[in-house]
């Protein structure tokens, strides 16, 4: 009888950690909600944001063991996507993502960004792996410094603005093992080819 005792606690014990790892955390909740009228688009299907476990609206993946949001698909979700022939394209304020301390991913793709606002704030997130930045209207990632995304693997740049001077902060990361440069504005990238699987 008390093994039963003991087996209905470890079953309880496990349901209700699951329960609790799948919740959403107050803060990335919050900073979510802030990302929204920047991504408005990204409520066309599935669970819109804004109504219960932020972990299960659309764009949005989570640790299942931490209920941090790890994974965000963001592309061709901003407001401007549908007027990028006449439209000039937009800054998006990086800051934006710090909250978000276990994000590996985030992709960015098709929004018409032109740059970002404060863009040295790229290096902290810190434990980023996947960045796409594709199909969009960027020319540099970086104008004071280098670019120091230390976990960094994959990189997508593919059509945007940049040049073959814009690429000098690339050379500072260190786990990089994928980069497409396709579609660019680009005439001289030797500093960098060799160092990593390339995509021109």
């Amino acid at each position: 009888m008390e093994y039963w005792k003991l087996v209905w606690v470890f079953v309880l014990a496990f349901l209700f950690g699951g329960y609790q790892s799948e919740g959403c955390w107050e803060i990335e909740k919050a900073a979510l909600l802030q990302l929204k009228p920047f991504f408005p688009l990204i409520n066309d299907e599935g669970i819109s944001w804004g109504k219960g476990n932020c972990c299960r609206w659309n764009g949005v993946e989570c640790s299942t063991s931490t209920g941090r949001v790890t994974r965000l698909f963001l592309e061709d979700s901003s407001v401007e996507v549908y007027n990028k022939d006449i439209y000039q394209g937009w800054y998006l304020n990086i800051s934006l993502f710090l909250p978000f301390e276990e994000l590996k991913s985030l992709n960015l793709e098709g929004n018409n960004i032109v740059g970002f606002i404060h863009n040295q704030e790229l290096d902290n997130l810190k434990n980023l792996k996947e960045l796409y930045l594709n199909d969009n209207k960027i020319e540099s990632l970086q104008s004071k410094r280098e670019l120091r995304l230390t976990k960094l693997e994959v990189l997508d740049l593919s059509y945007n603005n940049f040049n073959s001077s814009k690429f000098s902060s690339l050379a500072v990361l260190p786990h990089l093992k994928s980069l497409n440069i396709e579609s660019n504005n680009l005439t001289e990238w030797s500093y960098i080819q060799g160092k990593f699987k390339c995509f021109e």
